[in-house]
């Protein structure tokens, strides 16, 4: 028996031989998508004849991970072995078509540069009549009628240079449109070459005719989804209604018809081996992001994420300018993301402590880029050729690999979110991970579009209170409460916020930066009116010797127009020394309660509906006169 295992093991050209062979299409009926990645579970029939043959199931995605197909068979027969190998549809010769495309292409260029000449001595002639425009100069006795003759020629030939410059432009401008056109074209056409299906190749022994069923499953990488909520409060005596729900997506060649769907949280792609701690050696450094062709998306120092951005905005697009319509662009190391439009631009909330998002689009290299600011442009190259890979052994499981090839595909024009009917839902507890098992068939097609699938519907007992900082910002900010969330397995992602029937704008939901509590920002509440101003008559600064001694005192102004009361809690500060020469006296601050240690001051509040409140506290700082300080 070992000697046929080693046998199999060194030659796999063994699974070639000249049994017979049958055709077998599969057909998928169950996915389980993963928040990168999906695993596609088939199933097939097979008429199995007697002795030893070959099993063909035809027509596979070539974007399979190759390291996790699995097959399993079910009868009285023996599965021997198992090879992939890629299936080329045959194609027209496109050599002369590219050709003749590229002739085309180099002759418009070849026009656009002509024209950049005729610019070019156009620019040259105007720098010499600016430069020759004072035609009397250093002589003298130039008549009027010569000088009216000289004016006129002037102003005529400058305004013909015009008019030839802006039919210059608008030439080149339609050139550059026809050469755009043909290198989509040309694009095109290269990418309906190489196209390839995989085929599965089983080899297996019955010893007499039988009817075989078989279990084929594989990871594609074109697919995932990430969370995505609709956060509703009817008023401040009401629960949170939020529904859970997934944005679902996938790009891997095949179309997924009323399958059965499984929403996983975890990610295969995802390395699951622990961390090792190093020694850790200082250097300065800094971190660049190139692509394959030495294009540079980005930088960030050491992996420090820009200060202040808490969205990012951007476009994706292919080397040639083409928006990539529902290019995948997440968060690194979180479940936070979104979808290009049909422009190819987006918009992504971003977590606390976000570095790095990935954008990826199928048939493209993905890109990391560092978060340098709001806005940010990203181009992806073409992907590279898969390499060959080879693998050999026994039992269900995959045992041959052979898969050589590039697939590229179409891209899909106007793409846009398809809303989902309300789905049941049960959830599964792994050890590491939490399924949600939709209970209904469901259709995701292979285009890449979002489809919204509705998780769950939860109505979570709430605490509201309003929160606000009017150093920073006038407004009041309503956040509700939620205790034991730890029971409704949320992953972070963007929230829709819908208050008193009003659509507020967009949040972030972060689960993992909360211990007992989920707070809950749902905006801006302005019938709470705040108002902060300094209080002119206290405000001084006095000279003693070489220190100067300014004092501030503040008001905090607070309204309540809402026809209810509200628990408000409001932060100030006093300033803090971080130098001996400066010296700073808190003065009052009644009501609030002070921590010692960052200056920070807190009023918890309970305001009636339409009565007033008013905070005041103030301090002094003293520091040396040659000094400069900011007190406000």
């Amino acid at each position: 028996m070992l000697r046929i295992l080693l046998l199999l093991f060194l030659s796999p050209i063994l699974l070639l031989a000249n049994e017979p062979e049958v055709k077998v299409t599969s057909t998928i009926k169950s996915a389980t998508v993963f928040l990168s990645g999906a695993q596609v579970n088939r199933t097939a029939a097979a008429n199995i004849p007697n002795g030893e043959s070959l099993i063909r199931f035809i027509g596979l995605t070539p974007n399979m991970d190759t390291k996790s197909i699995q097959v399993k068979g079910e009868g009285n027969f023996t599965i021997i072995g198992v090879q992939h190998e890629a299936n080329y549809e045959e194609k027209p010769d496109l050599g002369e078509s590219v050709a003749a495309l590229d002739a085309q292409i180099k002759m418009l260029q070849l026009q656009v540069e002509d024209e950049g000449i005729l610019l070019q001595a156009i620019k040259e002639e105007e720098e010499f009549l600016k430069a020759n425009r004072s035609i009397g100069g250093a002589n003298s006795g130039i008549t009027t009628n010569e000088l009216k003759a000289g004016a006129t020629y002037f102003g005529q030939r400058s305004l013909e240079l015009k008019k030839e410059k802006l039919a210059i432009n608008r030439r080149v401008a339609k050139l550059q449109e026809e050469q755009k056109a043909l290198q989509g074209q040309r694009k095109n056409l290269t990418a309906e070459v190489g196209k390839y299906t995989v085929d599965i190749l089983v080899k297996v022994n019955a010893k007499s005719a039988v009817k075989g069923d078989f279990k084929i499953s594989y990871v594609v990488k074109n697919a995932g989804w990430f969370p995505n909520y609709d956060i509703r409060v009817k008023d401040v005596a009401s629960n949170v209604s939020l529904d859970y729900r997934a944005s679902v997506f996938q790009s891997t060649g095949e179309d997924w018809d009323k399958i059965n769907l499984t929403l996983s949280t975890g990610n295969p792609f995802e390395s699951g081996t622990k961390p090792k701690l190093e020694a850790w050696r200082l250097a300065f450094a800094q971190s660049f992001v190139r692509g394959s062709r030495g294009q540079t998306y980005g930088y960030a120092i050491d992996g420090v994420r820009a200060q202040g951005v808490n969205q990012v905005t951007g476009m994706v697009t292919d080397e040639y300018g083409e928006p990539l319509i529902g290019a995948n662009i997440i968060v690194r190391g979180t479940s936070n993301g979104t979808m290009a439009d049909v422009d190819g631009k987006y918009s992504l909330e971003l977590p606390p402590n976000a570095k790095s998002i990935i954008v990826s689009y199928v048939g493209f290299e993905s890109a990391e880029v560092p978060i340098s600011g709001a806005n940010m442009n990203v181009v992806l190259s073409e992907g590279a050729v898969l390499e060959e890979v080879v693998v050999t052994g026994m039992g269900g499981r995959l045992a041959g690999v052979r898969l050589r090839g590039k697939s590229k595909d179409k891209r899909q024009k106007k793409q846009k979110a398809t809303a989902s009917i309300p789905l049941e839902t049960t959830k599964e507890a792994k050890a590491t991970t939490v399924n949600f098992i939709i209970d209904i068939p469901y259709t995701i097609n292979s285009t890449g579009k979002q489809t919204l699938v509705k998780i769950k519907a939860y109505e979570l007992p709430a605490s509201y209170e309003y929160f606000a900082i009017p150093k920073l910002d006038p407004d009041a900010f309503l956040t509700a409460n939620v205790t034991g969330w730890e029971e409704y397995d949320f992953l972070s992602g963007e929230a829709n916020l819908f208050f008193e029937g009003t659509y507020l704008g967009k949040s972030y939901l972060d689960v993992y930066a909360v211990e007992d509590t989920l707070a809950l920002s749902l905006g801006r509440d302005r019938n709470i009116v705040i108002d902060r101003k300094r209080v002119k008559d206290f405000s001084k600064r006095q000279f003693i010797g070489t220190n100067k001694s300014e004092s501030r005192a503040w008001e905090i102004d607070i309204r309540n127009k809402k026809k209810q009361s509200i628990h408000l809690i409001v932060e100030d500060q006093f300033p803090i020394s971080t130098n001996e020469k400066i010296e700073v006296k808190q003065g009052k601050y009644a009501g609030a309660t002070l921590d010692d240690k960052t200056g920070i001051l807190t009023w918890e509040l309970d305001i009636q509906s339409n009565t007033n409140k008013k905070l005041e506290f103030d301090y002094e700082v003293k520091y040396p006169k040659k000094e400069r300080l900011v007190l406000e």
